[in-house]
């Protein structure tokens, strides 16, 4: 699975998720199509990729700021 972002203005449909994303959304898809062969292509001009960030670089950043956890 990846993240993509909807980098249009506004929502748009998206019948494999069979929902509307918003403008600026970012929603988990899947990587194949149904065939578990042939890759999906969402295009450059509507949809970004999202990189995941790592869970521990929040934890992490949160303990090297010196405040106490609440």
């Amino acid at each position: 699975m990846s993240k993509v972002r909807n980098a249009t203005d506004g929502p748009r449909y998206v019948p494999l998720l069979d929902r509307e994303v918003a403008a600026g959304e970012v929603v988990e898809v899947p990587d194949f199509q149904g065939d578990g062969v042939s890759p999906i292509v969402w295009p450059e001009a509507t949809w970004e990729p999202v990189a995941d960030t790592p869970k521990g670089k929040a934890a992490a950043s949160d303990s090297t700021s010196g405040k106490a956890a609440s």
